[in-house]
């Protein structure tokens, strides 16, 4: 049985190729991408929940700092870690992710 995680992430903002406003998870402690795997995982859907933190900023003023007291906890097993991203399945009991 795979052992469940708990990784604790910031949102990071970025532009895309074509200048487009993105999002993406990373990992507090390591500051590595944090990518989400597994048949429950659904693109759209975490970037309506990631989109949730911009129009709920001034609940969780601290969502964007590496340093800050919010989080998005990522719960899962990781299925790798190399010196840039941590891939998790979410394919787990209680797996998922949520604000903190």
């Amino acid at each position: 049985m795979n052992k469940l995680v708990k990784i604790s992430c910031y949102i990071e903002e970025y532009s895309n190729q074509n200048g487009k406003l993105c999002a993406r998870l990373r990992d507090k402690a390591s500051n590595k991408k944090v990518v989400l795997s597994g048949h429950n995982t659904d693109r759209n859907h975490l970037l309506r929940f990631l989109a949730q933190a911009k129009m709920h900023q001034d609940i969780m003023p601290t969502i964007y700092d590496k340093d800050g007291v919010d989080i998005v906890a990522v719960r899962g097993y990781i299925v790798s870690n190399t010196p840039e991203e941590i891939a998790v399945n979410i394919d787990i009991e209680m797996g998922g992710y949520l604000f903190e």
